[in-house]
């Protein structure tokens, strides 16, 4: 057992996820915000022809999030379109 009197730092710094780990990360989420709206695509949506553009400009962009920046810290989410929530 270690002694960490007189509030020394620990030898063994705070385990950091690699970059791999963070962007498989943000890959998951990015598909499940894709699944989300998955239903937009169906034919029979309700949707005017400027909101379809619309959710296919947003799910294009998370498309293209791998690509966007190498820095997963910089990454800008895309915004899901007001007529979806």
């Amino acid at each position: 057992m270690s002694d960490l009197s007189n509030n020394d730092t620990p030898e063994n710094p705070i385990a950091v996820p690699s970059r791999e780990i963070e962007w498989a990360a943000i890959r998951t989420h990015r598909n499940q915000l894709l699944r989300d709206t998955d239903f937009t695509q169906l034919a029979d949506f309700p949707v005017t022809e400027a909101q379809l553009a619309e959710i296919k400009a947003y799910r294009q962009a998370l498309r293209d999030i791998p690509e966007t920046d190498a820095e997963s810290s910089r990454l800008l989410w895309p915004v899901l379109p007001d007529f979806i929530k």
